[in-house]
């Protein structure tokens, strides 16, 4: 039987890890199954567990390296992230009318589309910093980066970003 404190750690940060892998990946199948594999091995390493950083710092760097291993090298990976914005249903806001809710939906998925055609880094510290809310030092943990690096890397992320959506925002 797994370790209860392990649960707990499940129970904490299974959504929150499965949020940021769907937004890391963009695939929702590819998301749930790159999140368990994550838990499978964490749970086997768990003993190991230092506690040197953030539990999710720990376990997003398990599901990043999952992903890495099992799909980086895979073509489909751009087709599957094509497929998955182009059939993204439409963001609901509450108190608001269907032309605003259109709009909503239009505005993300010009942001989606423009985070998953940047480089790996960026896309990496963009989705950590500004869809998991991450701060720098987590996400410097996370990357193996230096809080320097990770800076750097968000503000040219940012620039990239300003220049795909430009006035389309």
């Amino acid at each position: 039987m797994a370790n209860p404190k392990f649960e707990e750690l499940v129970m904490l940060y299974d959504k929150r890890l499965f949020n940021a892998m769907y937004a890391y990946i963009g695939d929702y199948h590819l998301a749930m199954d790159v999140t368990e594999e994550a838990f499978i091995r964490a749970c086997r390493a768990y003993g190991r567990f230092r506690g040197d950083s953030d539990p999710f710092t720990w376990l997003y760097r398990i599901a990043v390296n999952v992903f890495k291993k099992r799909y980086r090298k895979e073509r489909r990976r751009a087709e599957l992230l094509a497929q998955h914005h182009e059939a993204e249903p439409p963001e609901t806001v509450e108190h608001s009318t269907p032309e605003t809710q259109v709009l909503a939906a239009e505005r993300a998925g010009l942001v989606r589309k423009a985070i998953s055609s940047l480089p790996e880094t960026s896309r990496d510290v963009i989705t950590l910093r500004y869809i998991d809310g991450m701060t720098y030092e987590e996400i410097a943990t996370a990357t193996s980066a230096s809080i320097g690096t990770v800076k750097s890397r968000i503000s040219r992320a940012k620039r990239m970003l300003a220049e795909l959506i430009g006035d389309d925002i």
